[in-house]
């Protein structure tokens, strides 16, 4: 009995690290504001101006 419930947590644990480990690349990597291209709403080129 005492193995199934090792095993079970060692499963849960381990599901865990997994699971933050995933959560914090991708969010470290969709926060990286130098990397990504800019907002396509926001307008770069002034069309019609002379500046």
């Amino acid at each position: 009995m005492g193995n199934i419930i090792a095993i079970v947590a060692s499963i849960l644990v381990g599901g865990g690290v997994a699971a933050a480990t995933i959560v914090g690349v991708v969010t470290s990597s969709t926060n990286d504001t130098g990397e990504n291209p800019p907002s396509v709403s926001e307008s770069t080129v002034q069309y019609g101006t002379n500046d």
